[in-house]
C-alpha cells in the first residue's frame, strides 16, 4: 500500500473500479439519458351514481364556520341539502352550488336568510332550443341562481302590491326599490367558469399554483375576453375555458360573462327592469379556484369604463372573499340535472337536455328520462313572465303584455346592457353572442 498522496488516490480509483465491475450501474442507452419513472396507470373512471358499481361514500362531515364567510357557505349548503333531503342520489347536482342570500342591517348570520339556490354545469344544445319561453336552456348554477332570484323578486312585488310590511320593496317615484339597510350576496361553492378563473402566463398568480385548482394561465391579451360554452355530445353542452372553431361555440356566455353583466346592470334583468329599479349583488363569497384579481376584473373591472346612460349610477364594485368552508368533499361529478329553488317557491329538477323539469323520478334509469316525466318549468321565463302579468294587472301596474316586448323595452336596463355590448366590442373583448332564435311570446 502506497503511503503517498498520489499512491492513494490511485489506490482509491482501483477499489472504485472493482466495485463499478462488481455491481454495474443499470444500462440506459448511448445519449445517456435519464431513466424515465415508470408510467402509473391511470385508475379507472369511478361509477357515477345509478351506474353499476357505483358506491356512495361515506357522509362528509364539514368543519366547523366561524367566519362571517364561512357561515354564510354553511347556512347556503344546509338549505340546499333541506330541499334535496328526499330526493334520490343520482339526481343531486352537487358540484357548482350557487346561493343568493338576503342580508337586512349588519352582516351578521342572523340577518342573513337564503332567498335563492341554483345547482348545476351545463346547458341545452343550440338546436334544441326554441322561442317558446318554456325551456330553460342555461342550466349553470350561476344562472339558475339568478333565474331563482326573479322568481323570488316577483313574489316580493305582488306582496308589496298588497300591503304586506315583510317586502323587500317600497315605493321610488313610479318604480319600486329596495328598502335601505337590504343587500344582496352571492355565494358559489367554485369561481364562476370563463374569466373568473382566466390568470396571466406571466406576472402575479396570487392563489395559482396548477391547472387542477380551476384556473387557466393565458396571454395578456386574452384577459377580460368574452367566452362561450362549447357544444359537448355527453349531456348538452359543457362549459369551456377556450375560445374554440366557431363550429363548436354555442350561443350562451359563459357565468362569468353573464355575472358580469348582471353586475354592472343589474340582477333584476330584462324581466324586471321596467318595474324595479337596478338592484346589485354587494359581495361575491367564492370557495373553490378563488383569485381576487381575476374575479375583480371579471365581474367589474373590464366594464367599469363604459359610457353611462343619463339616469343610470353605476354601482361600486362588490366585495369579494374567499371561504374555506366546504359542504361536500372533493368535487363532485357532472351530471346532466340541475336544481333549481326560490324562498315560497317548489324546488325542481331540471333535464338538461331538454330544459324542462322532472314530475317523477319514480322508475327513472339513467340515461333515458320518458317525455312523460318532463314538464315546464315554473322557473322557465314564460311562467316568470306570465306570473308578473297577472300580478301588474290585477294591481293595476305597468306591464308589457308580451315578454318580446318587455325584454325590448327603452327601460334603463336595455339602455345599460346594449352600452356595455358596445363597449366590450368596441374594446376588443369580444361580441356578446345573439341566441339564434328570439322569444315569440
Amino acid at each position: 500500500i502506497s503511503t503517498t498522496k498520489k499512491g492513494a488516490r490511485n489506490a482509491a480509483v482501483q477499489a472504485a473500479f472493482a466495485q463499478f465491475l462488481e455491481n454495474p450501474p443499470p444500462i440506459v442507452n448511448e445519449k445517456r439519458k435519464k431513466i424515465a419513472p415508470e408510467k402509473k396507470k391511470r385508475n379507472k373512471k369511478r361509477p357515477q351514481p345509478g351506474e353499476e358499481g357505483y358506491v356512495e361514500r361515506p357522509p362528509f362531515v364539514p368543519p366547523p364556520a366561524t367566519e362571517f364567510p364561512d357561515m354564510i357557505a354553511e347556512l347556503s349548503w344546509k338549505i340546499f341539502d333541506e330541499i334535496l333531503a328526499d330526493v334520490p342520489e343520482m339526481f343531486r347536482a352537487r358540484r357548482n352550488v350557487v346561493a343568493i342570500v338576503k342580508v337586512e342591517g349588519e352582516a351578521v348570520i342572523d340577518n342573513c336568510e337564503v332567498v335563492a339556490l341554483g345547482s348545476g354545469t351545463l346547458c341545452m344544445f343550440m338546436d334544441k332550443m326554441d322561442g317558446s319561453g318554456e325551456l330553460v336552456e342555461d342550466l349553470t348554477g350561476d344562472s339558475l341562481a339568478l333565474r331563482g332570484f326573479r322568481s323570488y323578486l316577483i313574489g316580493q312585488i305582488k306582496k308589496h302590491a298588497e300591503g304586506a310590511e315583510d317586502s323587500i320593496f317600497c315605493k321610488s317615484g313610479n318604480s319600486l326599490q329596495v328598502k335601505e339597510g337590504i343587500t344582496f350576496i352571492l355565494y358559489s361553492n367554485s369561481s364562476p367558469m370563463g374569466d373568473c378563473r382566466v390568470v396571466p402566463k406571466e406576472g402575479p398568480k396570487e392563489g395559482f399554483k396548477s391547472r387542477k385548482q380551476g384556473l387557466l394561465p393565458v396571454n395578456e391579451e386574452e384577459l377580460g375576453k368574452i367566452r362561450l360554452f362549447r357544444t359537448d355530445k355527453r349531456f348538452g353542452s359543457s362549459e369551456s375555458c377556450f375560445i374554440s372553431l366557431a363550429s363548436f361555440l354555442h350561443c350562451i356566455p359563459s357565468p362569468s360573462d353573464k355575472l358580469g353583466m348582471r353586475q354592472i346592470c343589474g340582477v333584476q334583468g330584462s324581466l324586471l327592469s321596467g318595474i324595479l329599479e337596478p338592484i346589485f349583488i354587494s359581495r361575491h363569497i367564492v370557495n373553490r379556484s378563488f383569485n381576487e384579481a381575476s374575479l375583480q376584473r371579471a365581474l367589474y373591472d373590464r366594464f367599469k369604463d363604459v359610457a353611462v346612460p343619463e339616469g343610470f349610477q353605476l354601482p361600486p364594485a362588490p366585495i369579494l372573499t374567499h371561504t374555506l368552508w366546504r359542504g361536500t368533499f372533493g368535487t363532485p361529478p357532472c351530471i346532466p340535472w340541475g336544481v333549481i329553488w326560490a324562498l315560497d317557491q317548489p324546488m325542481e329538477l331540471l333535464h338538461t337536455p331538454t330544459g324542462k323539469r322532472l314530475t317523477d323520478w319514480e322508475g327513472i334509469v339513467p340515461p333515458e328520462v320518458p317525455e312523460e316525466k318532463l314538464g315546464v318549468s315554473s322557473y322557465a321565463t314564460k311562467s316568470l313572465f306570465s306570473a308578473l302579468l297577472e300580478t301588474c294587472k290585477k294591481h293595476k301596474m305597468t306591464c308589457e303584455e308580451t315578454y318580446s316586448a318587455q325584454k325590448t323595452a327603452d327601460t334603463l336596463y336595455r339602455k345599460m346592457k346594449n352600452a356595455v355590448i358596445s363597449f366590450a366590442k368596441d374594446s376588443e373583448l369580444g361580441e356578446w353572442p345573439v341566441k339564434p332564435v328570439q322569444p315569440d311570446f
